[in-house]
């Protein structure tokens, strides 16, 4: 049968400190307790070989064995040296590990731990819908000084906006629900953006009464 890695099941290095083991079994033991996982036909497999690491490497004596024989390590303990040939008791003796792949056991604890303990394998997390989407609206200087109304018309349907006086480019107006909908059927907020524009074309009379305005 191939060779079962309780570091790895445990998800601890080999050089872990005895007064740290029980901990790191606690931590284990939440991720892969079956109650937690009623849909995954492995979840007990996974809690009683995790049973069995903690069993071994919780004991001083056994996990020096283990160090030290690997393997064969319950023939020295039933022998006291190192013992080869069968009788070792495994429990899980008749469970197919294989996977389907030649990596036996290997493949198994990619499969069930993944690389936990040993080196971690970053988790790549879906970044989150967002609840709101922007549509940048366009006004004219004078609209955006004295204020006024106008519609919007967007891709969502079209809305009448009440603009005060004083609006400031940038300035945004959030209305509730009327972005269209996420993917899990809840609305998203549409955030209308001004964009104020400054004409470039003055006439005089347009500058003087500006300038006159500046004055006060």
């Amino acid at each position: 049968m191939a060779f079962i890695d309780y570091y790895k099941v445990m998800g601890i290095p080999k050089d872990t400190p005895q007064k740290d083991i029980r901990a790191a079994y606690r931590k284990r033991s939440k991720q892969f307790h079956p109650d937690l996982h009623p849909d995954d036909p492995k979840a007990k497999a996974k809690f009683q070989m995790l049973n069995e690491a903690y069993e071994v490497l919780n004991d001083p004596e056994k996990r020096a064995k283990y160090d030290q024989y690997g393997e064969n390590w319950k023939q020295a303990e039933q022998f006291g040296g190192f013992g080869t040939g069968g009788g070792g008791g495994n429990p899980f003796e008749g469970f197919s590990f294989n996977m389907g792949g030649e990596g036996g056991m290997s493949d198994f604890f990619q499969q069930i731990f993944g690389n936990m303990g040993g080196g971690r394998r970053a988790r790549t997390r879906r970044p989150a819908e967002p609840s709101e989407v922007e549509a940048h609206v366009s006004i004219d200087v004078w609209t955006a000084m004295l204020g006024g109304e106008l519609i919007v018309s967007s891709t969502y349907g079209k809305y009448k906006l009440k603009v005060v006086p004083g609006t400031q480019p940038g300035k945004k107006v959030r209305l509730k629900g009327k972005g269209g909908t996420k993917s899990d059927g809840t609305a998203k907020d549409l955030i209308i953006v001004f964009d104020v524009t400054i004409p470039a074309n003055l006439t005089d009379q347009q500058k003087a009464l500006i300038e006159q305005a500046r004055r006060g």
